[in-house]
């Protein structure tokens, strides 16, 4: 049987979008030259000749508490990882870094990947001076003080076209230019300390049990998406998706764990302006699970207007950490689709019409048509929302469509 040409396009769009969304969601691999799980061992799974030994360290739990998953430091210039690169790591162009982070102390100043830090090469280290976490690059640096010690957090250090970027747990927590200086990488890169030939070589070690886990070198600047797709392979609890909709009972929030470790409970904020947020109540967590696990929780008072609604993560032993925001609109009739702010730089609000509850498919398309953002969500019947980062998305005009089985409704967006 043949099949005509509408048919054959609509199929191969819908094997493009799959393909795309499974793609997004995982793990990126693009660019992913080095790749260090720190399973037992300092074996490189990225795509590029790197190689690295160890000197005076362990394996240790990490996050989720499973044994031999990360490498332990013992808090002395003897104690580090050594990387043969090949060059494959002397960027001087855009990169990432990620990786999981415990840090034990924030005593003292500690490195955490040092490639060239004090020769126009790029780092990644502590400063106890301003407790700040650090990136390094052409001798600019840009720091935020979301590092304290004892707790797990995912880091992503970022060059993307000129401009140094830090993500803490998924959440940008600060940007800079990067400095004018040229780049030098006259040594192997060092990881649990710092490098510099005049002051004899090795200083400011990683502290006595602190701890590096996942960590990944890539030769090109991530997304949002991506890096929001990293953060749950170095904390305890890894967020899913997050969305509101408008029901006859109020307002529903509906969020997905991909898998949790030491969870206690959620507490869900409300917000009339973004900004002040009361607690209106208490879901408890699943505590240990590494399947997917979901939750619901209703407001069955929701302000006249605007939404705004977040999640605060609250871990057995009182850690915490939040979602991103979720706004909704609560009108009186349904909407069609609806984006803001716009134009946009950080985080898109999107209000998504259904006229039942359906599988919808959503994508983001740029000037050229290309798409650069799938995503599938489920949609109740009403008025519904959701975001999406777009931090790193390049400047310039978008398309967002979503297709279920009412139809299919297009809008477009200026990303700033």
């Amino acid at each position: 049987m043949k099949l005509n040409s509408s048919i054959l396009r609509a199929f191969l769009f819908l094997v493009m979008l799959r393909g795309s969304h499974i793609f997004l969601y995982a793990q990126p691999t693009s660019g992913l030259i080095g790749y260090f799980k720190f399973d037992g061992n300092v074996t490189n799974s990225g795509s590029g000749s790197i190689t690295a030994t160890t000197s005076n360290t362990s394996y240790t739990t990490n996050a989720a508490g499973a044994a031999n998953k990360a490498i332990q430091f013992a808090g002395s210039t003897s104690s580090y990882v050594s990387v043969a690169d090949n060059g494959n790591l002397g960027f001087s162009g855009d990169f990432s870094v990620t990786f999981g982070v415990y840090l034990a102390s924030s005593s003292v100043s500690q490195g955490f990947v040092d490639c060239g830090l004090n020769y126009g090469g790029y780092g990644v280290w502590y400063f106890s001076a301003d407790n700040t976490l650090r990136l390094n690059f052409k001798n600019g640096t840009v720091g935020s003080n979301l590092l304290p010690a004892g707790q797990w957090k995912a880091v992503c250090a970022m060059r993307s076209s000129g401009t140094l970027y830090l993500y803490v747990n998924g959440v940008l927590a600060a940007s800079a230019a990067e400095g004018s200086m040229a780049t030098g990488y006259p040594y192997s890169p060092v990881l649990g300390q710092m490098y510099y030939f005049g002051t004899g070589g090795n200083y400011n070690p990683l502290g006595n049990g602190s701890k590096i886990d996942e960590l990944r070198f890539y030769n090109r600047a991530l997304n949002g998406a991506e890096i929001t797709s990293l953060v749950g392979a170095s904390l305890p609890l890894n967020l899913g998706d997050f969305y509101a909709s408008k029901q006859s009972s109020g307002i529903v929030l509906n969020w997905q764990t991909l898998n949790e470790a030491n969870t206690a409970y959620f507490d869900i904020e409300h917000s009339s302006n973004g900004i002040e947020f009361n607690s209106i109540g208490k879901v408890n967590a699943s505590g240990f699970s590494s399947n997917s696990k979901t939750y619901s929780f209703t407001d069955a008072q929701p302000y006249t207007g605007t939404n705004y609604y977040r999640l605060k993560m609250v871990d057995i032993d009182g850690r915490l950490t939040y979602s991103r925001i979720v706004v909704i609109k609560n009108n009186t009739t349904d909407i069609k689709i609806e984006v803001f702010p716009n134009p946009v730089a950080d985080l898109l609000q999107l209000q998504l019409p259904a006229q039942q509850k359906q599988l919808t498919h959503l994508y983001i398309t740029d000037a050229s048509g290309k798409i650069v953002y799938t995503k599938e969500i489920i949609l109740n019947a009403g008025n519904n929302a959701t975001s999406i980062p777009v931090s790193y998305f390049p400047a310039g005009l978008y398309r967002i469509t979503i297709e279920n089985n009412d139809g299919k409704q297009t809008t477009s967006f200026m990303k700033q």
